[in-house]
């Protein structure tokens, strides 16, 4: 009866390949257990997704949204057409009313703080921070 101790093998016969430096490995970081890095810290964060529900003159549209991307740019993605102008979120073409959960919308400069806290978002600065519902193509109430 053969035993494995009686077994050979080389490994002469197979090709050399040099192994690569950790630097060397590319590795999408979003795509592994939903994480995301940041290259100047080298810190590593957990990413979150979150339930968005716009509801526009035409009915509701439900989709998920990543905590990194904005509910505009996201929308958009999905084929579903939302007023906007400039993007920088210093305008109001794009405003909406928060319903229920929050959204981070620090990047835009066009509303005040009491329009904030009152609920106004603009869609294109904002990105979900919870499970949110938001009233779209509210720039008409905004500025009146």
């Amino acid at each position: 009866m053969a035993s494995l101790s009686t077994a050979v093998f080389s490994t002469a016969s197979l090709p050399r390949r040099p192994i690569p430096s950790p630097a060397a490995i590319k590795v999408n970081q979003a795509a592994l257990f939903g994480l995301k890095g940041s290259r100047s810290s080298g810190r590593v964060t957990c990413m979150a997704s979150y339930n968005v529900t716009l509801v526009t003159p035409e009915g509701k549209v439900k989709f998920e949204c990543d905590d990194d991307v904005y509910i505009l740019d996201k929308a958009e993605e999905l084929g579903y057409e939302l007023p906007y102008s400039c993007r920088a979120g210093s305008c109001s073409s794009c405003a909406g009313k928060v319903v229920k959960g929050e959204v981070d919308q620090e990047d835009g400069s066009f509303l005040d703080d009491d329009q904030v806290e009152a609920g106004w978002v603009l869609t294109c600065v904002a990105y979900p921070t919870s499970d949110v519902v938001i009233e779209t193509h509210k720039e008409s109430e905004l500025t009146s």
